[in-house]
């Protein structure tokens, strides 16, 4: 617990941080974002049409042999 202490004491000193290291970690930041929402978003199906018979109807002897 003594360490964890002086690990947060030493985040109050003053850093300069560049341009490039900001910009990489807005870059890493919100890469993770994106990983984590697709990880843990809810599962979801989409259906395009109802699959209610639209589309291409089979003649009767196809029907017929395919239900054999």
């Amino acid at each position: 617990m003594k360490k964890i202490k002086e690990f947060w004491e030493s985040l109050d000193d003053m850093t300069t941080v560049s341009k490039r290291e900001l910009f990489l970690e807005v870059v890493c930041c919100a890469l993770a974002g994106f990983v984590l929402g697709i990880l843990f978003c809810p599962k979801k199906r989409t259906t395009i049409g109802s699959f209610n018979g639209n589309g291409r109807e089979l003649p009767d002897e196809e029907a017929i042999e395919e239900t054999e």
